[in-house]
Formats: structure tokens, sequence, C-alpha cells
């Protein structure tokens, strides 16, 4: 039985099933329906709990036997296994189908793994658990998406939404949903009566970022490459490591890319900006790098953007801080490709 996520708190309202499967990419999610289920577990007088980590190794043998040992201190008892991969093997596969073909009634089986591809899920030990038990699938949030997830979460947490402070969370962690939850659980704790002070918030993550990557690639998109360097210069200091840079340079060009194909369909420049969900303070930054840059040029420093990844795992020889501070100077429109 698929239950989905949003609805897994009315399902456990009504009563619990003797089985939880949840799996998905995303950690924090599967992370927060086990806790919606150990809580109804716990209401329901399950208090003893025992974990076990299983790999491709696991002797099944082990939870065998301790859903056969009586507890000596409950009656319910909650099992819970963590696989640390979906390919399980022939033993494998066999172990958790007859585990759960004689589950016992005091127990609630528990299980949670990370991301499935489709061969895992028509497994047998798959059909086994959606035939015994529910199950929960979680997929990854998707960039248009994020602030809905995010004012979701902070409303969940009793503070007063606001799309300013979301869409600067969405941007400072880049589609992270563990340092996204951070912040907000951050917000939560600077203001316990729920009312958020954007403008101090919004102050405070603009000097966090004035030297860090955000800060160096919104330095570019402004067209301040006296800035870009002095940032640059900063990073390499610190040791920042390159893939970081290369890796937030790489999505703002690929969306930068995508809003100037877009902008040469005809569609206005607000409703393109509206569309990818731009942070209201970034707008002015966007707007002056598609003007500044032609799709052709965008193509061009994603080219040699992807040089320099190469370069860096030694598939190509190019000096890699060189090169990219090269492509951040070219992005603030001091140096333009030749055509």
């Amino acid at each position: 039985m698929k239950i989905k996520p949003d609805q897994l708190s009315k399902h456990l309202s009504n009563g619990l099933e003797s089985l939880y499967f949840v799996f998905g990419p995303e950690i924090l999610l599967v992370e927060q329906s086990l806790a919606l289920i150990k809580e109804a577990a716990k209401e329901n007088s399950f208090s003893d709990r025992v974990r076990f980590d299983i790999d491709g190794q696991f002797p099944w043998d082990t939870i065998n036997s301790e859903m056969a040992s009586p507890s000596l201190f409950t009656e319910k008892r909650i099992i819970e296994c963590r696989l640390t991969t979906g390919k399980l093997g022939i033993k494998g596969s066999k172990a958790l189908t007859e585990l759960v073909d004689s589950l016992p009634d005091d127990v609630l089986l528990i299980i949670s793994t990370g991301k499935l591809d489709m061969n895992q899920q028509k497994s047998k030990w798959f059909k086994a658990l959606d035939k015994k038990g529910a199950i929960i699938q979680h997929w990854e949030v998707q960039n248009e998406h994020l602030v809905g997830w995010i004012i979701n979460q902070m409303t969940q947490l009793g503070l007063k939404t606001n799309n300013e402070v979301a869409e600067a969370i969405a941007y400072c962690t880049e589609g992270n949903l563990l340092a996204s939850m951070q912040e907000i659980q951050k917000l939560q704790i600077a203001y316990p009566n729920g009312h958020i002070n954007a403008n101090e918030f919004l102050n405070q993550i603009d000097q966090q970022s004035h030297y860090s990557v955000f800060g160096l690639i919104d330095a570019a998109l402004k067209g301040d490459s006296t800035k870009v360097n002095k940032i640059f210069n900063s990073l390499v200091d610190e040791t920042t490591p390159p893939v970081i840079i290369i890796s937030s340079l790489y999505r703002e060009l690929k969306s930068l890319a995508t809003m100037s194909v877009e902008l040469k369909h005809n569609e206005s420049i607000e409703a393109i900006l509206a569309k990818h969900r731009v942070w209201q303070k970034r707008k002015p930054l966007i707007s002056n790098a598609l003007k500044k840059h032609s799709y052709q040029q965008l193509q061009k420093l994603l080219l040699s953007l992807g040089r320099i990844d190469r370069s860096l795992k030694g598939m190509d020889n190019l000096n890699v801080y060189d090169e990219l501070q090269s492509v951040l100077i070219t992005l603030s429109g001091k140096t333009q490709w030749t055509q």
C-alpha cells in the first residue's frame, strides 16, 4: 500500500500498519516521515526499539533472533532496519521477504533507505513490503518548488511566512534541504514569537555573502570586476576548493543560458525572472547579465567551465585558478569572448 508523504499524518491518526517502508534521495524528508511514524508508535505503546544497519553482508538471523526473544520491559517493540543499499542480493532479498511474511503481532517493523531505481522497485522484496505494509516514497524537491517547501517548513515551526526570506534561504543553500532546514531553525531561535525581521535577516545574508562564492558570482553579474578579483583572491587565500566555485558558477551560467533562450523567444524579462523564481534583490543582477551577454557568449563560458572541470580531474591541462578567474572576469563584462 502506497501512501503519499503529505497523507502520512492523517493515515497514522487512523491506526498503525505492522510495517512501514520509507525511501527516497532526500535524507531530511525520509527522516521527517520516520519521526512521524515513531511518534505515532510511541503513542500506541511501542516503547522499545532496536535498530539494525543492513548492508550486503548483513547476518539476517540476527533480526529473527531478536523477534523470537521476548522483551523484558515492554510487550510492543519497534524493529528498525536501515538499508545502506537497495541491492540486497539473492540471500538478502529472500531473508527480508521471509521476515515480512512472519511478523509477530507485537512488532512494528520500520524499514528505510535512500533512492531506489525502477529495477529495485520491481524486486521481490519490494513487492513483499508493498503487499504487507505501507510504503512512503519521497522525491527530490525541484528548484521551482524549493521556495514553497521552505515556506511550508517555516509555517510548521510557527514562523510567519515571508517570500523574500524564503527566497534568500533557497538561494544561499542552493537546494540543500538540510542546510535550508538549519537556516529555518536558526530563525525559529532568533524570532521565538514567529515574527521575522525581514530587513535584519536579509542584511545579515548580504554581509555573510560579501566574501563568499555567492558574493563572488553576484559581483560578476553586477559587472564589478575589481570586486571579483578581490573576492576571488580572498577565496584562493582561504584555500576554497575550486570545485565549489565551479559547481555554483555552472548552475548560474546554465540558468542564465536558459533564460537567454526564453528572452530570444520574446518572453518579457519580468515573466522570465518570475518563472525562474529569481530572488527580488538579485533581479537587477540577472537582468544586467542577460542584457550584457548573448546566448552564444554564455555557452562559450559554459564550455570553458567544462574544460576547467576536466583539468581539475586531470583530463585537461589548463591552470584551474587562472582560467576560473578569467571566466568570472568575462562574466563581469571586462573582457569579451571573440565572436
